[in-house]
């Protein structure tokens, strides 16, 4: 099955828009401040509130929409790993946006940004009442940098949009649970950095697809039919340093791409 790049623009939803809650203590100023810095790839200015997820939620859609007016590209996981959940204190991984032209094809050339991290994910394509229907290798280049560590909480990496920064993604394929089995094989200049099974984040697609979709309806994510969603990070996150990189998903297939 061919899917050509998404380019469904997505926002926050209207009901979220009607709950609304002003965020106190988070001036107008500062989110555009946060904003700026995100598409800069600046430390995050100092954020002197802790809001709780109901509200870091809603502050993570006005502030992607100062970031992103062209819209949003999907929705993905983060904080999937049981380890990080629990020294953030969560009992389940948290979801962001994906910003409108951030996908990158395979064989993409990016430039090297100092403190971008790189995950082995998987995309899937998913229908307008959230039934998988593709599935693809990708991999997600993130950027999370506070201007103060004090400020690393699982409300501010919410509010931040979890360092959502560029995703590449690979040729999707027809859904097919038995894709959960793979794993992913992915070196720097040939040499092995990172080596992972599909089932590291949530479980696997299997049950992080209809967990990210139940979630992004409660937190006020637009959803429709072909809604991208990555669905976290499998193993170790690496450094995005410069060389060349060859991301190996065994039958769902290949992603090479360089950093210079």
């Amino acid at each position: 099955m061919s899917y050509a790049r998404l380019s469904k623009k997505t926002k926050c939803s209207e009901r979220d828009e009607e709950n609304h809650v002003s965020s106190v203590g988070l001036s107008e100023g500062l989110k555009g401040d946060i904003a700026e810095a995100i598409r800069a790839h600046s430390p995050i200015p100092e954020i002197n509130i802790q809001l709780d997820l109901a509200e870091a939620y809603r502050v993570q859609h006005e502030i992607t929409a100062l970031r992103s007016p062209e819209g949003t590209d999907g929705i993905k996981a983060g904080v999937t790993a049981k380890a990080a959940q629990g020294y953030f204190g969560l009992e389940h991984a948290l979801i962001a946006s994906l910003y409108a032209s951030s996908q990158h094809d395979a064989a993409a050339s990016l430039p090297y940004v100092p403190g971008r991290k790189l995950e082995c994910e998987l995309a899937v394509i998913v229908d307008e009442h959230g039934t998988p229907k593709a599935i693809a290798p990708a991999i997600e280049i993130v950027l999370v940098q506070f201007a103060r560590a004090e400020d690393m909480s699982a409300s501010n990496l919410v509010v931040t949009n979890l360092g959502a920064d560029k995703f590449i993604v690979g040729d999707f394929l027809n859904w097919a649970p038995s894709y959960e089995d793979a794993s992913a094989h992915l070196s720097l200049n040939g040499e092995t950095v990172n080596t992972a099974a599909m089932t590291d984040a949530i479980g696997g697609p299997e049950k992080s697809v209809p967990w990210m979709w139940n979630e992004a309806l409660s937190r006020g994510f637009e959803t429709s039919g072909d809604t991208l969603l990555l669905t976290g990070a499998c193993g170790t996150v690496v450094p995005g340093e410069r060389g060349f990189y060859k991301a190996d998903f065994g039958a769902l297939g290949n992603i090479e791409f360089e950093i210079d």
